[in-house]
């Protein structure tokens, strides 16, 4: 099986195309896996031209004096320009007669403000959202929007510029206040533009965990694009940030618990920034995701006591691409599975644990109004579970990161100490690399070993560098792992009890929205 044949398969589910079967890159001794069942996208073909311009002003009049309880059926159509909307009723459900052929084009928001609130089936295109927090805002509680899709909604509100640390123009598809909110089962594609598609925010003051459920999405072709037409000196630090996939919470309200789940979401070409989805807040789960072909990482960027497990990220040998990456504590990265990711540098890494700038052996801790000690700043990691993953022929299976960090976003001059991560537990994870430009693992003791490790029924195949592993019977470094791809097209040792294992590959037919939009 080529090393392309998988994440292939599922992108030109999309476009229709056919998969090759050239298996010179494969794991000696390992079968092709068929992956025919992914080659076709099933969904109906929904077409601009099928569509015709309806009154978007008795639309917008509806959706105004929606009562409690109500149903508002949208027939199919083109709505221009409906602008902010805020819907208030409660208990109420508005969904497309035909999903897929209700098109809100030009500027529209559409914003949740009421509770129990059913959103079905409509499309986000051909125009852009009314204000930079998005197409749909979520504002009130227990609300859904489900079958739903946004493509290629780029053009942006009315921007004014902010001065010389103006962030250039950026806005999301998609915001969520709130409790107990959910987007089930939508596509989002062809995002270009800066912002992060989907976020989860908290009001100011609020500490009580969100409970959001993000689940059965699509995400597909989201590109940065640093054509702008701005020209700041400070451009080249910042004008990179601001372009994940999912970001949960923000630095501001890290230090309380969000408790959102982000699960059974396909990833492909997602290639915004180093972080993909991005958790920035606490006691959150990222469970049973696949992502594929995507330049980006996931990021446990802010936050205590995430969860990570039972992912699949298919890198395809594509530049800049990552796995798992981690700053503070208390987190379970369990049970993934990550081939062939090529970032280099020391951030991007199959698993990377980062350094940080706090001393957490004597309890230091960011906040408290310490100057260059802000929660937007890198705690250090400590006391994370790492264990049963799988990391195979990647440029840097597993990277003991020597980043060292700047003050700010804004000044370029460095903290002057970084602490490497502290009592981390690694057990029972298969790190493979046998293919050219490949390392088991990627250090470096001269600037920030780690502090304290626990090493459990490691297997470390293939080259060790700028580092030096402890002599232990947690660490075996001398048997070669007999690898064979299952069904699902991954690799398991027969030889060896750890590693990932049990995973789903989610397909285009898996996730997203019944339907695929084509202009």
């Amino acid at each position: 099986m080529k090393k392309t044949l998988l994440a292939g398969a599922i992108a030109l589910s999309l476009l229709g195309g056919c998969v090759s079967t050239d298996t010179s890159n494969e794991v000696p001794n390992n079968p092709v896996v068929n992956t025919a069942a992914l080659e076709t996208n099933s969904k109906p073909l929904v077409s601009s031209n099928t569509l015709t311009t309806a009154d978007a002003q008795i639309l917008k009049t509806q959706l105004l004096n929606l009562k409690d309880g109500d149903t508002l059926d949208i027939a199919p159509g083109k709505f221009a320009n409906l602008g902010k909307i805020d819907i208030t009723a409660n208990n109420v459900t508005i969904k497309a007669t035909e999903p897929g052929k209700t098109w809100l084009t030009g500027a529209v928001q559409i914003n949740l403000r009421g509770n129990n609130i059913i959103l079905d089936g409509v499309v986000f295109t051909e125009g852009g959202p009314a204000e930079r927090m998005g197409g749909i805002v979520f504002r009130g509680s227990d609300n859904l929007v489900t079958n739903t899709t946004f493509y290629f909604f780029n053009d942006g509100y009315e921007y004014e510029p902010m001065g010389d640390r103006d962030e250039y123009p950026k806005y999301l598809w998609v915001s969520l206040y709130g409790k107990n909110n959910q987007l089930i089962n939508n596509t989002f594609e062809g995002k270009h533009k800066r912002g992060t598609l989907i976020g989860v925010q908290k009001a100011k003051g609020d500490k009580t965990p969100d409970n959001h459920v993000i689940k059965g999405n699509l995400f597909f072709n989201q590109k940065s694009n640093q054509h702008y037409e701005f020209d700041f000196k400070a451009a080249e630090r910042y004008n990179s940030n601001s372009w994940e996939a999912i970001r949960v919470g923000d630095s501001k309200s890290s230090i309380y618990p969000s408790k959102t789940l982000v699960e059974g979401n396909l990833f492909l070409q997602c290639d915004g920034e180093t972080e993909l989805i991005t958790f920035k807040s606490g006691e959150n789960v990222l469970r049973g995701n696949t992502i594929v072909d995507s330049a980006s990482m996931i990021s446990l960027r802010h936050g205590k006591n995430n969860t990570v497990e039972n992912n699949v990220i298919i890198g395809n040998a594509k530049r800049y691409t990552g796995g798992i990456r981690f700053y503070d504590e208390g987190h379970v990265i369990r049970n993934n599975y990550i081939e062939r990711v090529m970032g280099t540098g020391n951030v991007r890494g199959g698993i990377a644990v980062n350094t940080g700038i706090t001393d957490v052996k004597n309890g230091e801790k960011l906040g408290g109004g310490v100057k260059g000690k802000g929660l937007n700043k890198q705690a250090t990691p400590y006391k994370v579970l790492v264990e049963n993953n799988s990391i195979i022929d990647s440029r840097q299976n597993i990277l003991y990161s020597s980043k060292v960090h700047s003050v700010s976003q804004y000044d370029n001059s460095k903290v002057s100490t970084v602490y490497a991560g502290t009592d981390i537990t690694f057990r029972n994870n298969l790190s493979f690399a046998e293919l050219k430009k490949t390392l088991a693992v990627k250090g470096d003791d001269g600037n920030a070993p780690l502090v304290n490790p626990t090493y459990e029924n490691e297997l470390y195949y293939g080259e060790v560098a700028e580092t030096t592993l402890p002599t232990t019977p947690g660490i075996i470094t001398d048997v070669k792992p007999e690898l064979v791809r299952g069904e699902n097209g991954l690799l398991e040792a027969t030889n060896y009890s750890g590693g990932a294992r049990g995973l789903t590959v989610l397909t285009v037919n898996d996730t997203g929205a019944t339907y695929r939009i084509q202009k």
